[in-house]
């Protein structure tokens, strides 16, 4: 029974994993293109939106991260939408959101 219930748990893990890298690699590749991003990649930055607030609400192990993670996407599609002033939010939430990424993962080798 344990060894299923952590094998769900770890599943659970990795599918959130890849929706807040997914995330991750949008924030980052607007920075790389000092928001010049495509209208097409915009909108399907906008698709992770749910699955991340669907995550920050669960109370699981990354919720922190994700909800920092949702945080740094909504402030760099304002940034490729043309709002300057949301550089340095998603910049900030970025960074607290890798530093998330890293007592998430020590907390996840403890158990």
């Amino acid at each position: 029974m344990k060894i299923n219930h952590r094998r769900q748990e770890v599943t659970q893990i990795l599918g959130d994993n890849e929706v807040i890298l997914a995330a991750a690699t949008f924030v980052v590749e607007v920075e790389r293109l000092h928001g010049k991003v495509a209208k097409l990649k915009v909108k399907q930055a906008e698709q992770f939106r749910m699955p991340l607030l669907a995550i920050a609400m669960s109370g699981r192990i990354q919720a922190d991260h994700a909800r920092k993670r949702l945080e740094a996407l909504n402030a760099a599609i304002e940034y490729a939408n043309g709002d300057m002033s949301a550089r340095k939010r998603y910049i900030a939430a970025s960074q607290q959101a890798d530093r998330l990424a890293d007592i998430v993962a020590k907390r996840v080798e403890r158990s």
